[in-house]
């Protein structure tokens, strides 16, 4: 949809195009849309669009209902609405994001993942650049790393130095 058309239909244009196919806008409001929708293509074919829909509506044959049914009709479909039922309901069901982002175990594991991700990918920089073992740039070799449920542990030295640095991510979330 060209951005020129996205802005006429903006403030109920929408609604008068169809009021406008239909010919049941007032005649000064008409005369004042004839224009813009000649001016604007995308307008033209929504015109021509309703149209279409409002002749095969107006072609279709009228539903015939005895006395009995149309006087049971409307009390039947309150009868599901106060009971909150239809038949055609579904449950809705949640978009990916919610699921992630409204389940903090799902969201802990996505983040717990990623930062798994980022030092796999680390690491195998560090290897493709033909440095040996796990010794980084800066010259710290990474002795052990641990993973638990409840905490990671990770385990830092300097080669040749018998002083280790130990960090230790606790998971407090839970």
């Amino acid at each position: 949809m060209r951005l020129a058309h996205w802005l006429h239909t903006l403030g109920a244009r929408g609604r008068r195009l169809a009021l406008y196919a239909a010919g049941e806008l007032p005649l000064e409001a008409e005369a004042r849309l004839a224009p813009a929708i000649a001016a604007c293509p995308g307008c033209r074919r929504e015109v021509q669009a309703y149209r279409q829909a409002l002749a095969a509506l107006r072609a279709t044959s009228r539903v015939n209902l005895t006395a009995e049914e149309a006087a049971a009709f409307l009390p039947e479909v309150n009868h599901r609405i106060d009971r909150g039922q239809t038949r055609a309901s579904r449950p809705a069901r949640p978009s990916l994001r919610e699921v992630v982002s409204d389940h903090p175990r799902l969201s802990l594991a996505s983040a717990f993942t990623a930062v798994l991700l980022v030092i796999g990918l680390t690491l195998s920089q560090l290897s493709m650049w033909g440095l040996s073992g796990t010794t980084g740039v800066n010259g710290v070799e990474v002795v052990s790393v641990e993973v638990d449920e409840n905490a990671s542990v990770m385990v830092f030295q300097a080669p040749g130095s018998s002083l280790k640095v130990i960090w230790i991510f606790d998971d407090t979330s839970t």
